[in-house]
């Protein structure tokens, strides 16, 4: 892993939040603005970034590299899951969307970019079977936690595990990886261009998120510090101590440690939003780990980099 690549995207990717914050400051976005956008990318641009990166020929190495991926990332969420339920217990106030934001990784709009600077479309290759894996996390274990807390309950709905953006993206990505088809220029560099606009729309969005936050409020909250360590250092070592051990591919090592050294999940506010918990709380422990993630995301992953 190239650190200066990897310091120099982060610092890439601030700035960009700093103009999205801007441009929701003097107004030439708004949050119904920002909402359409964060739409955009997760119904559109995000699936493009994913079957960008399975146009070309079929390696049945590359192949493995999925299932490992896989199986990894599965076990590291569970793993991740057991560990906050026992941090974040429910005698704690807002406890659900502590484990919720602890637990779930900004995997898809933080780690596509990062994996795209440092590893180009392998990595942005391996690393689309997490946001599958947390895809299938969230609408599972997710859904059950939050309906806990409320105390209502919720089926698991398959059609959303199946039929979200990320998981139709990467299963057209598979057929196509697998079948490498010819397909036409027009189609490809369609495809091209769109997923180009992940980074920067990514980044703005999360500025405008920022922006919109009650930053004083969280500086005062204790327990979101306490959470902000758990996702940003002590579940990333964890992960990092766990895959030092197992005997994995250092490709998918590399992608997999990426994606769970990034800040919370837009997805738990989301999440909270839609099953009735404490949405705006969960909003303030994302924005607040985002801009920690400044200096945790060099720290954990240079430390990556120096053991193996």
């Amino acid at each position: 892993m190239d650190i200066q690549i990897l310091y120099s995207q982060i610092i890439i990717m601030f700035l960009l939040m700093a103009i999205g914050a801007a441009a929701y400051r003097v107004g030439i976005v708004t949050s119904a603005g920002s909402s359409e956008f964060s739409g955009l990318l997760m119904k559109i641009v995000a699936p493009c970034v994913i079957i960008n990166a399975f146009l070309r020929e079929y390696d049945s190495t590359m192949l493995s590299w999925l299932l490992q991926s896989l199986i990894l990332s599965l076990a590291l969420f569970v793993l991740s899951a057991a560990v906050v339920a026992v941090l974040f217990s429910k005698k704690q106030e807002n406890w659900a969307d502590k484990q919720m934001c602890a637990m779930f990784t900004n995997n898809g709009f933080m780690a596509l970019p990062l994996l795209q600077a440092l590893f180009g479309d392998d990595g942005v290759f391996i690393g689309s079977i997490a946001i599958v894996a947390m895809n299938f996390m969230l609408w599972t274990y997710g859904v059950m936690l939050l309906s806990s807390a409320t105390k209502t309950a919720q089926k698991i709905d398959l059609k959303k595990i199946l039929l979200n953006p990320g998981t139709v993206g990467f299963c057209i990505g598979v057929v196509l990886f697998i079948v490498s088809p010819p397909l036409p220029a027009v189609f490809t560099e369609t495809i091209g261009f769109v997923s180009d606009l992940n980074t920067p729309l990514a980044m703005m969005v999360l500025g405008v998120y920022l922006a919109q936050s009650d930053l004083l409020t969280t500086l005062r909250d204790r327990a979101v510090y306490a959470v902000c360590a758990a996702r940003l250092l002590l579940l990333p070592l964890l992960c990092m101590a766990v895959m030092l051990v197992l005997p994995l591919d250092p490709a998918v090592e590399r992608v997999i440690m990426v994606s769970m050294a990034t800040p919370c999940a837009v997805a738990s506010s989301m999440f909270a939003q839609m099953f009735g918990t404490n949405h705006l709380y969960a909003s303030r422990i994302i924005a607040f780990s985002t801009l920690l993630s400044a200096i945790s995301m060099p720290l954990v992953l240079s430390l990556y980099t120096i053991l193996t």
